[in-house]
């Protein structure tokens, strides 16, 4: 087993859930992300987040050996009622591997350049976005 790569910040305000990734995910850290994503989504009642606004302006990608359990959590976040994926920041090969892996579902998959854009569409999550960037980035152990 390697150890888990990777560092999260975490903020849920149903109907919305809000994150950041930071650096490079292995394996491990894909799955101790989802991991403390579901716990912490646990906390409230069941289909109540339906869209999550994902910067990975600090993301770096992860291994090719996490894509099947991405997949697989892709599709029981829609089947949990997900609508939307906003996405900040990703390159143009996260947005190709992202659009891929919500082909098969019904979340919908959008992507802003910067938060700027998204906040200039969506004013609204200003204030939650203000409160996740207040979060320190946790690391899987």
């Amino acid at each position: 087993m390697f150890i888990a790569h990777g560092l999260w910040r975490i903020l849920m305000h149903p109907p919305y859930a809000y994150m950041s990734m930071k650096g490079a995910f292995n394996k491990e850290g894909v799955i101790a992300f989802q991991s403390d994503l579901m716990a912490t989504a646990s906390q409230f009642a069941p289909q109540s987040i339906t869209e999550a606004v994902v910067d990975l302006s600090e993301f770096e990608m992860s291994t090719a050996d996490s894509i099947e359990d991405t997949r697989q959590y892709f599709v029981g976040v829609t089947q949990r009622g997900l609508k939307t994926a906003n996405y900040i920041g990703a390159n143009a090969l996260a947005r190709n591997m992202l659009a891929q892996l919500w082909q098969n579902t019904t979340t919908e998959a959008c992507f802003y350049s910067s938060m700027d854009e998204l906040l200039s569409k969506q004013p609204h999550h200003k204030e939650h976005i203000e409160q996740l960037v207040k979060i320190g980035f946790k690391h899987p152990h």
